[in-house]
């Protein structure tokens, strides 16, 4: 047995050594173990802990007996503990403590070996989120096998990133790899992560060590990592109990939903973290949320159901603002220049920066000769800057601004009189105007005005709930 501290930092050596060190530094991090480890400071405090961990010898991987012989210990502290630490290792123990019992469970009612529970530490760091080619999730299932034990895998869903009947799906899955490789565990684990073809072509009377010598590097180390990985976690314990972590998991609510919604919709609606949300709901992979599926529920935060509640229909309704685009464009006008005495055509393009052949397009001339007094046309073109939605609003025929309520326009009323004005307006001016931003709700919007309320808005404006960014509301006194 071998003291922690006495461990001196030795280099990742092979591909496999780099691939499971990013693997446990990614659980380490991710948003579950992030937030036990604001509840659980003392459980993550391994400054003076006297670990003692397990040496070369003779190591037990479901029934099967290999050899770890120095170098591979050494190496394998070095992934779980870099330069002695141990904090990424009581991260990924953490994670295990949350979802090992569910993992046990499962793997006892195929009746597998208690190893094959250990698999998801390995694989992906008991991570939800895990993501790696085409695997994904705890047990870091590829597309294919998800697909043929009926896991729905598209562009708004990925059932892997699910936890229980994930888990489920996942050991099925691996009972059937081990039926195909003859009830061989190792061939079963080998073929499960690394694929078929990796175990396809041996002798299917190789067993043990001499199939440890016959398959590539990278899948011996993992079976041998698999082996030191499960004599770790059975070896060393924690001294202090990781709490709060049903107590976390129970401020979350299944919200259902009617219509269509979009992921950052509710986020900017109820006011609260994009990215937090995606993490509680690691399954919904996509942007919108469609009616009907219930297979794993949405959840948000308790202290956002009753809100959600109250505005789904401007969740339903609400669309990102729209981006204005400044671009440069052409402004087209006419001048007229009266020929003066002595003047040609060649003077007057030079003065107007023009050609002499534009001057005679544009005044039908058929020849170079002009007379004193002549009136010729001139177009002149300039760049100007313009908004895209400004571009767009003229295309239609529609003002650029929206005019001050309570005026007309000059085109507004084509049957009054030159010079007469416009009759006012059959309602007083209101006090106030607001100007929607993106994220904006009635709710949030009434709360900026003293004994205004959402119902309030809608009268006075004549809309419901659903508002959009650039519109103007009348907020009266």
């Amino acid at each position: 047995m071998l003291v922690l501290a006495c461990i001196d930092h030795v280099s990742a050596q092979s591909r496999f050594d780099r691939m499971q060190v990013d693997v446990l530094e990614t659980s380490a991090n991710q948003w579950l173990c992030m937030e036990l480890k604001a509840v659980n400071p003392t459980y993550f405090d391994c400054s003076e802990q006297g670990w003692l961990l397990p040496g070369p010898g003779k190591y037990a991987l479901c029934g099967d007996t290999l050899v770890l012989s120095e170098q591979h210990t050494e190496r394998f502290r070095n992934i779980w503990f870099p330069g002695g630490d141990c904090r990424r290792f009581l991260s990924v123990v953490a994670m295990a403590d949350v979802y090992m019992p569910l993992f046990k469970r499962k793997v006892e009612q195929l009746s597998l070996h208690p190893d094959v529970a250990y698999m998801p530490v390995v694989l992906s760091g008991c991570n939800q989120h895990f993501q790696s080619g085409d695997a994904a999730g705890l047990w870091a299932m590829p597309f294919l096998a998800a697909r043929k034990q009926h896991l729905r895998v598209d562009t708004l869903v990925d059932e892997r990133l699910g936890g229980d009947f994930t888990t489920d799906a996942a050991v099925k899955h691996f009972a059937y790899v081990l039926q195909v490789q003859r009830e061989d565990y190792w061939r079963a684990l080998v073929a499960y992560s690394f694929g078929a073809s990796e175990v396809a072509a041996l002798d299917s009377s190789i067993r043990g060590l001499s199939f440890l010598d016959a398959i590539g590097l990278e899948a011996s180390d993992y079976l041998r990592f698999q082996a030191y990985t499960i004599r770790l976690l059975q070896g060393v314990h924690v001294d202090n109990q990781l709490t709060n972590c049903f107590d976390i998991l129970g401020h979350f609510q299944p919200v259902i939903f009617d219509k269509p919604m979009r992921v950052e919709a509710i986020a900017a609606v109820l006011n609260v973290d994009e990215k937090r949300l995606r993490n509680s709901n690691p399954v919904y992979t996509g942007n919108v949320l469609v009616p009907g599926y219930r297979k794993v529920p949405f959840v948000l935060e308790d202290t956002l159901v009753g809100r959600f509640q109250l505005m789904k229909d401007s969740i339903a309704h609400w669309r990102p603002a729209q981006i204005i685009k400044e671009t440069e464009v052409w402004e087209t006008s006419w001048i007229q220049h009266r020929v003066g005495k002595g003047e040609s055509l060649g003077r007057i393009a030079a003065k107007y920066h023009v050609t002499v052949a534009q001057l005679k397009k544009w005044n039908k001339l058929r020849g170079d000769k002009i007379r004193n007094g002549q009136v010729l046309k001139i177009e002149q073109r300039r760049r100007v800057v313009r908004k895209e939605n400004e571009i767009e609003k003229e295309a239609t025929g529609k003002t650029v601004e929206n005019p001050v309520p309570g005026t007309q326009s000059p085109t507004a009323n084509p049957n009054s009189s030159a010079g007469q004005p416009s009759p006012p307006a059959s309602r007083p001016s209101p006090s106030k105007y607001y100007t929607v931003k993106r994220g904006d709700s009635l709710w949030s919007i009434a709360k900026k005005y003293p004994g205004v309320t959402e119902q309030d808005l809608m009268k006075w404006n004549k809309c419901g709930e659903d508002i959009r960014p650039g519109q103007r509301l009348v907020i009266r006194d």
